[in-house]
């Protein structure tokens, strides 16, 4: 069965490299959802990652023609997705995001009622997630959001096994230490 999902995936995916609008269509409509919350997680804001989208889909559209079909078409338009993340976190370094600092969590925390303690301590990690370095905060994203494995992380990112593996450590012990105090 799965076999078959792929022959039809690889054959959607040759109908759109020769042209075919509707075959390009379905692509959108299969990898949007998906690769619009691995671009969301990684970006923190969903009107860029609306946008962004629309950007990837335009770069992978125009680049469809160079898929040459050695790895799933899913794990190409990936890396396209989060290659265009971390450079639009890069251009965007300029005007960062206002974030709470971890010393002012417990102050807001404390005054917060149980239900909104949910919404607080979830704004905290996504405030803490954007606060990790946009490399580690990708092999984060893909390590814990989309479940992959080191050697996938590491083939999608174009580095070792090892410097996954690290920018995943790394990126844990910054969590760690910008929600203690939600400990």
């Amino acid at each position: 069965m799965a076999r078959r999902n792929e022959d039809e995936l690889d054959d959607i995916v040759r109908r759109a490299q020769k042209g075919d609008d509707q075959a390009f269509e379905h692509l959108f409509e299969r990898f949007g959802r998906p690769l619009y919350g691995t671009i969301e997680r990684i970006v923190g804001d969903r009107d860029g990652a609306e946008e962004l989208l629309q950007d990837v889909f335009l770069k992978i559209y125009q680049k469809l023609s160079s898929f040459d079909h050695r790895s799933s078409f899913y794990t190409w338009a990936y890396r396209i997705a989060v290659n265009m993340s971390l450079n639009h976190l890069k251009s965007r370094q300029s005007r960062r995001e206002t974030l709470l600092e971890p010393g002012q969590w417990a102050e807001v925390r404390s005054t917060s009622v149980a239900d909104e303690d949910a919404v607080l301590i979830q704004e905290a990690a996504r405030a803490a997630i954007h606060k990790v370095p946009p490399r580690q905060r990708a092999v984060l994203v893909m390590r814990i959001y989309d479940g992959m494995d080191y050697a996938t992380v590491a083939k999608t990112l174009g580095c070792s096994e090892g410097a996954a593996k690290a920018n995943f450590h790394h990126a844990m012990q910054k969590l760690r230490k910008y929600l203690k105090d939600f400990a």
